[in-house]
């Protein structure tokens, strides 16, 4: 354990902290003085922020074309839409780049997955400028929406063309199948034993009462195939108009997905940087914590110093040597 003799005093505090405080006070003083005035020389910064969200909506069509509202159930949800535009702020994506060229403007954003909210914040050295830009990049994010939406659009409606007419041909082919079948009926009438059987069979009514089931059955296998090709056949036929008229698909689209603006941008009444003062009194704590640090330090190397630059004190004569 050490003796008292180790342990500093709040006199020796006082003492270090005396001799070296002029050094300390100077270097407080400086640095208030120099981070300030570079602060104050900075430009300002204005800030304008932004809350929006996409939303898709079902659009306005026809009930009589169950194939044209398909199309539009597939498109991406606005959760989607506000994470891909978020992405496209992150990576300075052709939506960004587009508007802001080599404009001295910053922008971040940041999206909530649970409320589907995006937040944009610009940053900018003019403040008519700064709400400028935020509402052009609003308007991106709804070109960007309106896009996402019609190319969606566009690739369900190829599929759903491709698919109806796959669908078409293999109706046909079983049309063509079930009209061969019936020249090779044989023209038998049936008796009312074997029409009774057919129909504890669960055989349809219709089917097993008639004078030739089995000619019945396919008359109506096929007028049943023939009904269903020809309502793909509608199907395909709306479909094929929406294809050849992109403005009405666009438009369609558009009514699906849409922009709401929760917080439009203000435009900015002070700068949020620089803060002269703030920098300054921070930077000046920093500098004095630092500056009495050193002043610690310097002593306690010069009083090691001290000690290891004294002389040793010479070791006691023995007796013997005495007498000799």
């Amino acid at each position: 354990m050490g003796s008292m003799d180790d342990e500093i005093s709040l006199r020796d505090i006082y003492i270090i902290l005396k001799r070296a405080s002029r050094m300390i006070f100077g270097i407080t003083i400086a640095t208030f003085l120099a981070v300030f005035l570079v602060s104050y020389l900075l430009p300002a910064t204005y800030e304008s922020e932004a809350l929006v969200q996409a939303l898709v909506l079902k659009p306005d069509v026809q009930q009589e074309n169950p194939g044209v509202a398909n199309v539009f159930r597939t498109l991406p949800d606005g959760k989607a839409m506000g994470l891909g535009f978020n992405k496209q702020i992150e990576n300075k994506g052709p939506y960004v780049v587009k508007i802001l060229g080599n404009a001295p403007i910053k922008i971040n954003s940041r999206f909530d997955d649970k409320k589907n909210v995006l937040t944009v914040t610009v940053r900018g050295h003019d403040a008519a400028e700064t709400k400028q830009f935020a509402e052009e990049i609003l308007a991106a994010f709804g070109k960007y929406v309106r896009d996402q939406a019609y190319n969606a659009a566009n690739s369900s409606l190829n599929g759903a063309l491709e698919q109806a007419r796959l669908d078409s041909e293999a109706l046909q082919a079983k049309i063509e199948q079930l009209k061969g079948s019936l020249t090779g009926i044989v023209p038998v009438k049936t008796n009312p034993v074997a029409q009774a059987a057919l129909e504890s069979d669960e055989i349809p009514p219709n089917v097993a009462r008639a004078d030739n089931p089995a000619l019945a059955y396919v008359s109506l296998e096929l007028a049943k195939q023939q009904t269903l090709k020809a309502s793909l056949d509608a199907e395909i036929s709306a479909l094929q108009r929406l294809a050849a008229n992109p403005d009405q698909l666009r438009r369609l689209s558009e009514q699906s997905a849409r922009v709401n603006v929760l917080s439009p941008p203000p435009l900015p009444q002070k700068p949020v940087a620089p803060r002269p003062l703030f920098n300054a009194v921070l930077a000046a704590m920093l500098a004095l914590i630092m500056a009495v640090f050193w002043a610690f330090l310097s002593a306690a190397l010069a009083e090691e110093t001290n000690v290891s630059a004294e002389p040793t004190p010479a070791s006691p004569v023995s007796p013997s040597e005495a007498a000799s």
